[in-house]
């Protein structure tokens, strides 16, 4: 009678043998070898093979943002040549900074409140505070106030680069902007103390509902206040240096005044 038990104890030891034949005199048999692997062996892949699908997915999706005409987004006209040449982020970058050179950065009253010039106004926001920090660092003013005005600075600047500063703050910056830029530094500080204090800054004149879109009842109803739960330690330091763009532009008309006098 045949041993069925004999005959596959001894087949398993053959295909052990020719198993470890294979790994070129690697004294590690295979059962030890097994037990190096490790017990979430499986599931560590199945991860990396869905993460790595995901980013694949997102990447496609980036690619396929980027094949999109320009005027899709920003309303400007581009054709698929010109567009091609955009892919990169430094090219990109490139771009934007030479298209920003040519754009006057100063704000009409005007457009200060009118809701679809809102992202034009927030960009000339943005250049002219670069503007302005770039003249204080050329002129010495304060040197030790700089590099904390500038990191202060940062978070209303790439609010206003995104165009996501809420209406109620661009209005008063860009009111505080138009005064600075009109020399008129009492009306800039009167409108920084507006802000810092949670009112809308609105330039002095201007009550045409054409312009800001609001009645007169709105006004009437206190709707310039800004809500306290915007007015976050970020916010109040950012408001605090845009007073100190105020005084340095002030120290330095009063500067340039004093040359023309001698």
């Amino acid at each position: 009678m045949i041993d069925l038990s004999s005959l596959l104890k001894a087949e398993i030891a053959r295909k052990q043998q020719d198993i470890q034949k294979t790994l070129d005199g690697d004294s590690v048999g295979p059962e030890k070898m097994l037990e190096k692997v490790p017990k979430n062996f499986g599931k560590e892949s199945e991860e990396k093979d869905s993460s790595l699908a995901n980013d694949l997915k997102v990447s496609r999706h980036t690619e396929v943002e980027s094949e999109k005409p320009f005027s899709h987004k920003t309303g400007t006209s581009f054709d698929i040549s010109e567009q091609e040449k955009l892919q990169t982020r430094h090219e990109r970058i490139s771009f934007i900074r030479q298209a920003e050179q040519n754009l006057d950065t100063k704000i009409s009253v005007e457009s200060i409140g009118v809701k679809d010039q809102q992202q034009h106004i927030s960009i000339q926001c943005n250049l002219y505070i670069h503007f302005l920090l770039r003249q204080w660092q050329e002129n010495g003013y304060k040197p030790d106030l700089l590099l904390e005005t500038r990191k202060s600075l940062y978070p209303l600047l790439v609010k206003l680069r995104k165009r996501q500063l809420p209406s109620e703050f661009l209005t008063s910056i860009s009111t505080i902007i138009y005064y600075i830029q009109q020399d008129q530094f009492s009306l800039a500080i009167q409108s920084y103390m507006k802000l810092s204090i949670g009112n809308v800054a609105w330039p002095i004149g201007v009550t045409s509902i054409g312009i800001h879109a609001r009645s007169a009842h709105e006004r009437i109803q206190g709707n310039d206040k800004i809500a306290n739960v915007m007015l976050d330690e970020t916010t109040r330091l950012w408001i605090t240096s845009v007073k100190r763009l105020i005084s340095f532009t002030q120290a330095l008309s009063r500067k340039k005044s004093q040359r023309q006098d001698e």
